[in-house]
């Protein structure tokens, strides 16, 4: 790697954290409050902590909170942008909202599941306490957008090390996951997805580095952090924990074919403590106990192929609604794009997948560990998707959210770009930024077509 390329890797990425800024911004700026997932409730959360300096319970509910919340909702025709009319008179409380009313049945605090995102929206909180409600909800989604650009100098990083010889595929990986619409909107916005997508990029992060130049103390301890706070903010991000089984085992078995030494030993032993504490506070934590009853609900009760839920969706409808709300669908899911945007996004996605299958090599393309990982990595991302939101969630409704699979963004970016790299022979591989540009057009069109035509002329 010449100290030109170097020069010309911080003079992108700097672009890129400047790309995502003001993306960010844009989609934090025009989004209407409390018009994503849940972030009613996630707002409560944090805001009851930087009031009260502590984590709340129950009994911390705030009557004035829930009052100018409850106000905000009638200001902002709530009711109307999620089909759901408000009552006609206002109640004081979010209790007395019918039940149909996702702010009324998406307050974390009440069910008492904590994440650490809220600590982080805190801080942001603190500064315009005094200041009206939306002052103070726009603060919090600014904590999201600084995280997403946490994530974005993550996997550039990690594309670059993964790609060395071939920096305009690690910047079209990079441009791939800026563009991906609601992976934007959801990280400009307030929830506990951004902080788990940033630490498993950690994981992601650290698992390359070890494999590409060797086995650091340090990376050890990224990898098992990183794991562990992303887990503690949002239940998406459980599959690091079999990923890092497999990439452990997977490592030692590759360095039983050098000599072993004292370095590596301790490395074993570090890992093997950690990966026993590790399950010690699974067995002893709701993240055991969530396994246990999943297992659980997949094996006396599993939703088959072809059956169908509440509303007569089938599986495969509800995996073709998550492709679609992966790339866009806003608001409470209720702003999706043309079908012919996704199924010319769907059709680039086989693409990349035929270029894995049967796309030829290239002299300098990524190497092999860095796909199976980085396949790996999205497989079990997928497959606790698929068994945890879909199998097994506990409703006759299949959970059907393509944003609880951005913990697994970084490999998708990979996957996606490495695939479409596999189709083009080497001396015509700059057309891949064809792809790129169509991704920026519909990213725009996504947000000058679709949002804020909902939200300003509905």
């Amino acid at each position: 790697m010449t100290t030109g390329w170097l020069d010309d890797k911080r003079r992108w990425l700097w672009l890129l954290l400047a790309l995502a800024l003001v993306h960010g911004l844009i989609y934090a700026a025009v989004t209407p409050p409390w018009q994503a997932p849940d972030e009613t409730g996630h707002f409560e959360y944090a805001w009851l902590i930087a009031h009260l300096g502590r984590l709340p319970s129950i009994a911390d509910l705030s009557p004035a909170f829930e009052a100018a919340q409850v106000a905000s909702l009638y200001e902002w025709r709530y009711g109307d942008y999620i089909g759901r009319p408000l009552p006609p008179v206002m109640p004081a409380r979010l209790a007395d909202l019918p039940g149909n009313i996702f702010a009324a049945n998406s307050r974390t605090v009440t069910t008492g599941r904590f994440s650490l995102s809220y600590l982080w929206q805190a801080l942001f909180l603190l500064p315009v306490r005094a200041q009206g409600l939306v002052v103070q909800l726009l603060m919090a989604r600014l904590s999201s957008v600084a995280l997403s650009l946490g994530i974005v100098w993550l996997a550039f990083n990690a594309f670059c090390e993964m790609e060395p010889a071939r920096p305009k595929a690690a910047l079209a990986m990079a441009l791939v996951m800026i563009l991906i619409p609601q992976h934007t909107f959801i990280n400009s916005s307030v929830g506990d997805g951004t902080l788990a997508e940033l630490m498993a990029s950690v994981v992601f992060y650290c698992w390359v580095l070890l494999f590409r130049r060797g086995a650091r103390v340090p990376l050890i301890i990224g990898i098992a952090l990183g794991t562990l706070f992303a887990a503690l903010s949002k239940a998406t991000a459980y599959f690091l924990a079999p990923l890092d089984l497999v990439l452990a085992l997977w490592w030692f078995f590759r360095q039983r074919r050098q000599p072993w030494s004292h370095k590596r030993f301790a490395y074993l032993a570090i890992g093997a403590v950690a990966l026993g504490i590790g399950a010690w506070v699974a067995s002893h934590s709701g993240l055991g106990e969530y396994v246990v009853r999943s297992i659980q609900a997949v094996l006396t009760a599993p939703k088959l192929l072809l059956t169908t839920d509440a509303r007569g969706m089938t599986l495969e409808q509800a995996l073709l609604a998550t492709v679609d709300s992966f790339w866009a669908n806003f608001g409470w899911m209720a702003v999706p794009a043309s079908q012919r945007w996704y199924g010319a996004i769907l059709f680039l996605t086989a693409m990349a997948g035929v270029g894995w299958l049967v796309g030829g090599k290239h002299e300098h393309e990524a190497p092999a560990w860095a796909g199976i990982m980085m396949g790996a990595a999205f497989l079990c991302a997928f497959v606790v998707y698929v068994w945890g939101a879909l199998l097994s969630s506990g409703s006759d409704l299949y959970q059907y959210q393509g944003r609880y699979l951005f913990p697994a963004a970084l490999p998708f970016a990979f996957l996606l770009v490495g695939g479409w790299l596999r189709l083009l022979p080497a001396r015509h591989q700059n057309t891949l930024f064809a792809a790129v540009v169509f991704l920026a057009m519909f990213d725009a069109c996504a947000l000058m077509g679709y949002l804020i035509p909902y939200f300003y002329y509905h």
